[in-house]
């Protein structure tokens, strides 16, 4: 079945359903407004799913909305996560989600470093941290797949239980900023060792589509997106035993610097600390987008960094150019 958001919602049926079996929902969004015609005009990075444009997320209203569509749907976990995301950063409770009568499950932590194997409890910060030497010592042993899971459970339980990670498990998780020109060394390097032709063009391609981008590349959906298709090639030109001896996996080409992603935002290829930004007074922010702009970022008069971050990578270009040059000043 094809994907359905707001902006492809013929007649908006499912909002309709949505709001019916959510009343909460429903109130909130009520005034909400919805123009189909805005989508093509809004940066990619508006949206929860940037590579398909879906799941627009750059306002209160819309993530909400956009939330309420993803509920039925098999979406990616990183358009997953970018949704909840967003509600976090503009407050949104996920309560207002719930279906009239029915209670929403939340679902547990992460009890175990490999939940299936019931392997290395995180239930303490203690077993978290001992968890991690061992992931960290033990990695090689683990398909391409338990890295990320493993990985993904250990910032999710740092996290709840306010423990500080090694910016190797980070690169692991893709919690990190991409170095493009590392990637491509490596990528390259994968070029170089392939035999059949076709994967040397494949390889050499990707490479000169990174390069594109710029120099660095914090968009986590896209980057996930890199490293399947990455794995995918070296299974098949046979590249796979030469993981941790020769090549580093696909997580650790693409997630390849110790810069944490939600330390920064992109400024037009330009990467800008959040501290910074943050630096920044409420004023400033009135000149260049408004007093909407100001309010969403400063609530109660104070910067929340969380919010600018969210808010400022879904900025237009014309006034991501003037940020630029105003902080070049």
């Amino acid at each position: 079945m094809p994907i359905v958001d707001q902006f492809s919602d013929p007649a908006y049926g499912v909002l309709v359903k949505q709001a019916s079996r959510m009343p909460a929902f429903a109130a909130f969004v009520k005034e909400a407004e919805i123009d189909s015609r805005e989508g093509p005009e809004l940066p990619r990075t508006a949206f929860a799913w940037p590579e398909s444009r879906k799941f627009p997320i750059h306002s209160e209203k819309h993530a909400a909305v956009s939330y309420a569509y993803s509920l039925d749907q098999d979406l990616p976990a990183p358009v997953r996560a970018r949704l909840d995301e967003a509600l976090e950063a503009y407050g949104v409770p996920k309560a207002i989600f719930e279906v009239a009568g029915v209670k929403e499950a939340t679902a547990p932590p992460p009890d175990y470093l490999l939940p299936d194997d019931k392997l290395f409890p995180l239930r303490t910060r203690e077993e978290v941290k001992t968890a991690e030497v061992r992931f960290l010592l033990e990695f090689a042993k683990l398909r391409l797949d338990e890295r990320a899971t493993a990985a993904g459970n250990l910032v999710k339980r740092a996290a709840e239980l306010e423990v500080s990670l090694h910016p190797a498990t980070l690169q692991f998780a893709g919690m990190v900023v991409s170095s493009t020109k590392f990637a491509c060394d490596w990528l390259l390097a994968r070029a170089g060792a392939a035999k059949d032709e076709s994967h040397k063009a494949a390889f050499a391609k990707l490479a000169r589509e990174l390069r594109t981008r710029g120099p660095e590349i914090s968009d986590r959906a896209s980057l996930v997106k890199v490293a399947s298709v990455i794995a995918e090639l070296d299974e098949k030109a046979g590249l796979v035993q030469h993981y941790d001896r020769k090549l580093p996996d696909p997580l650790r080409t693409v997630f390849n610097t110790t810069k944490e992603a939600s330390s920064s935002v992109d400024l037009n290829g330009t990467r800008v600390p959040i501290s910074k930004l943050s630096a920044l007074p409420p004023a400033f922010w009135e000149d260049l987008g408004g007093p909407e702009l100001s309010r969403e970022i400063a609530p109660g008069g104070q910067i929340d960094p969380a919010k600018l971050a969210t808010v400022v990578e879904t900025l237009p270009l014309d006034l991501k150019l003037v940020l630029r040059a105003q902080l070049r000043a």
